[in-house]
C-alpha cells in the first residue's frame, strides 16, 4: 500500500477527513524547528522501529523530494537498529534501495 496514493483517494472520497489529516500534519511541522527533510528522516527512523512499511514508503518519498540523499535515508534506518533490531532495519533498507532505484 502506498500511503500517498491512499491519501489522494481519501481526498477524492472524503475531502473533509483528508483536509483534517493535512491540517494536523501542517500544525505539527509548523510547531517543529525541523525542516521537511530532517523531519522526514526522523519519521523514517520511527517507521523503521515500528516496522510500518506503508509509513516508511511515504516518508522515504517525501524525504527524497525534500532533498535527502540515499545515504541520509539509509543512515536514518540504521539508527533504528538499537531500538528495533536488525530485521526491521533490513526490511526498511530493502524498500529504501528500491525507491532510490526508481
Amino acid at each position: 500500500m502506498d500511503l500517498l496514493k491512499t491519501l489522494e483517494r481519501l481526498q477524492e472520497e472524503k475531502p473533509e477527513v483528508a483536509a483534517a489529516i493535512g491540517h494536523l500534519r501542517q500544525a505539527v511541522l509548523a510547531n517543529s524547528s525541523l525542516d521537511a527533510k530532517t523531519a522526514n528522516l526522523v519519521a523514517i527512523g520511527i517507521a523503521t522501529a515500528m516496522r510500518n512499511q506503508d509509513a516508511l514508503m511515504g516518508h522515504i518519498k517525501m524525504a527524497k523530494a525534500a532533498g535527502a540523499g540515499k545515504d541520509e535515508v539509509i543512515g536514518a534506518i540504521l539508527l533504528a537498529i538499537p531500538s528495533s533490531g536488525v530485521p526491521g532495519a533490513l526490511a526498511a533498507l530493502s524498500l529504501a534501495w528500491e525507491l532510490y532505484e526508481e
